[in-house]
């Protein structure tokens, strides 16, 4: 189970031990809200996890998402989730890294196994894979990351919310999981929407639901076909 109570409806019961799930959408939609708050929801039942920032500092983002009632700072003082910069998996890589995209991604990965292994995390969140490997137009470059990300969560049953930007057919090939967020305008307001495109191991929802990001977590409703857009 992830925590959060609605998604977990949707999925019936959760995502899968060891899933990577790609949480694709345009530019506020609610992706990283959804990601933290899975971190979150972790750490309140005990399971470490693992936030990986690829543009923007912590602060920068702890302060653009919902303050969670059931959050507390301390979660991050005392290492039940630990975030990470691409400057620091960098660090634990060798240094400096004047690579190619695919082999800079996979050393980042093998800097977040050893993450994983030393700290035992469970939940891991990469925000956003689109920067991950430094170059959005290798995209061969990026599905082999990802395979190898893949086969790490699994062998390590970690299971991950990946941040993309974009949608990527390839890459939802690939993925465990997709959940796709979007902005529907209707009689002149812009609702969230959040769809399961897929979920292996799970008989999940395939409906789109409407949601709304609020300090006791994301809330999620049937999306009403009737009525005029």
């Amino acid at each position: 189970m992830t925590g959060i109570e609605d998604l977990d409806k949707i999925l019936d019961g959760g995502i899968p031990i060891g899933n990577m799930v790609l949480v694709e959408g345009s530019c506020g939609t609610g992706k990283t809200t959804l990601a933290f708050e899975f971190l979150v929801r972790g750490a309140l039942i005990g399971e470490k996890g693992l936030l990986v920032l690829t543009a923007e500092p912590p602060e920068k983002m702890l302060s653009n998402v919902p303050r969670f009632v059931f959050f507390d700072e301390k979660m991050i003082a005392d290492g039940r989730i630990q975030i990470v910069q691409l400057e620091e998996l960098e660090k634990i890589a060798g240094g400096a890294l004047e690579i190619d995209a695919r082999e800079k991604g996979l050393r980042f990965i093998q800097a977040i196994g050893e993450i994983i292994e030393k700290n035992g995390i469970k939940r891991m969140v990469i925000d956003s894979f689109s920067s991950f490997c430094n170059d959005d137009k290798n995209s061969i470059a990026k599905r082999h990351v990802l395979r190898k990300l893949g086969s790490l969560l699994y062998e390590k049953r970690c299971t991950a919310m990946v941040v993309s930007d974009g949608v990527d057919e390839s890459e939802e090939i690939i993925a465990d999981g997709v959940i796709l967020l979007s902005n529907l305008e209707r009689r002149g307001d812009l609702l969230r929407i959040m769809q399961v495109i897929k979920m292996k191991g799970a008989d999940h929802s395939r409906s789109k639901y409407v949601v709304d990001l609020t300090t006791c977590g994301m809330l999620a409703t049937p999306l009403l076909r009737g009525g005029a857009l």
